[in-house]
């Protein structure tokens, strides 16, 4: 889809950089131990049993649109006042360890590291994977400035890459593209970067390609750059990328009540892929991103809430190759039971 006006990639990738750095406003209402008494079927809970909900500021859809619908009061949960926490990060892993929140949303590679370090979480139900079989416009991925000689990936050798993190899911997913294609990763220099700032570090010549996403990589390459590689479901196929975490305390003495928050997570995933239009006005009510980009540019990826293990133990096997993980690490140690 064309756009009608183009966005100002500058003002769009402060927006969103603004968005990710909010954390949740006002105390979360401490939460009782949970009774597993009640039913977990749609419609039938006996008991309505407290929950407190931390949602992230992207791919907000799922939790937003449950809550919205109904579909946690109908699982029997009262969850309040949704609260708003920062993407991913050990805050998220944090403030379910301290009873904070009982839920949060976090990315998989922050908790694949908690759990290797020893951190007392489990993921609890998925939001999104890198889904091979998506033929939409892939919205992450390798990116280089106007006027680059490099077209391809083996034209990356001996080059700087921008990435928002280095050891996340963007790292990895290009390391991986780089040995698929012959390339030596250890030829490149991977510099860490502030999401904000990937696309003006390649614009100044600061490096040579990023590794970037969403509105900054769909307005960079509406300025002028030139996608070079796709991304996280073309090289890390399945990988979990978006999901929501619990305390392995809290998932051991509350199990009624996860059952019934992924089922409610469910119901508002198929809902949100369903229905195209009510997402994005999830992003426009919920976010601060630019109204063109949600309506015109933003891609929609349909979303999951179902773990792929074998996606769970290729992006495992990646970075226990890169020495990040202990070599025993299992997808059954990091994932809980109920979501298997």
């Amino acid at each position: 889809m064309e756009l009608r006006r183009t966005l100002r990639p500058a003002a769009a990738i402060t927006t969103l950089a603004l968005m990710f750095g909010l954390t949740a406003c006002g105390g979360s209402a401490e939460s009782e131990p949970v009774s597993d008494s009640g039913s977990s079927s749609s419609g039938a809970a006996e008991e309505v049993l407290p929950l407190t909900v931390a949602r992230g500021g992207v791919n907000i859809e799922n939790a937003v649109l449950a809550d919205e619908q109904g579909f946690f009061e109908e699982e029997g949960l009262d969850i309040g006042e949704m609260q708003l926490t920062g993407m991913g990060g050990a805050a998220a892993n944090s403030s379910v360890i301290s009873g904070e929140f009982d839920v949060a949303a976090t990315d998989a590679v922050t908790v694949i590291r908690a759990v290797a370090e020893g951190m007392p979480v489990v993921a609890v139900a998925g939001t999104k994977s890198a889904d091979p079989d998506y033929e939409g416009e892939v919205s992450d991925g390798v990116v280089v400035p106007p006027g680059s000689d490099i077209k391809e990936w083996t034209d990356l050798e001996g080059k700087k890459i921008g990435v928002p993190e280095l050891g996340g899911l963007p790292h990895m997913a290009t390391m991986t593209g780089l040995i698929e294609n012959g390339v030596d990763p250890d030829s490149v220099e991977f510099v860490p970067l502030p999401t904000d700032a990937l696309v003006e570090a390649a614009a100044k010549g600061q490096v040579d390609a990023v590794f970037t996403f969403s509105i900054f990589l769909l307005s960079a390459v509406d300025s002028g750059f030139t996608r070079v590689g796709t991304g996280v479901r073309e090289y890390l196929p399945n990988a979990p990328q978006v999901l929501w975490v619990a305390s392995k305390e809290f998932a051991e003495n509350n199990p009624e009540a996860l059952e019934r928050f992924h089922n409610a997570i469910e119901k508002g995933t198929e809902y949100g892929n369903e229905n195209e239009e009510a997402v994005r006005q999830a992003y426009h009510d919920h976010t601060q991103l630019p109204a063109p980009f949600i309506d015109e540019r933003m891609v929609l990826e349909p979303l999951n809430v179902e773990f792929d293990e074998e996606g769970w133990n290729t992006l495992l096997q990646v970075m226990k190759d890169e020495g990040d993980l202990r070599e025993d690490l299992t997808y059954e140690e990091i994932v809980w039971e109920g979501a298997r």
